[in-house]
């Protein structure tokens, strides 16, 4: 396969992840990921354990939607990086 039709699929797949990061609210995620964080850290919220519990749930999910973003986001980049390095071996 050519090395330009792979840099222009993987940079086209770039813009993708980057635009589903809008899409999933990953700014929101993270931001309210710290926050739940933050939440937990404070041993008053031991008191109520439905809440705890809750707020760990919570912060499991979230954690899970952002590292799926975070791996896409890497692998691409990662891609176009080994890409570029393989082009200018060629």
């Amino acid at each position: 396969i050519e090395l330009g039709l792979l840099k222009r699929n993987l940079a086209d797949l770039q813009e993708r992840v980057s635009s589903l990061g809008g899409f999933f609210e990953y700014d929101n995620k993270k931001e309210r990921l710290e926050e739940v964080s933050r939440e937990l850290e404070d041993p008053a919220v031991w008191n109520k354990p439905d809440r705890a519990q809750e707020l760990g749930r919570e912060r499991a999910k979230l954690s899970a939607a952002i590292e799926q973003i975070d791996r896409a986001t890497s692998a691409v980049n990662d891609s176009l990086e080994l890409l570029a390095l393989a082009g200018a071996e060629a």
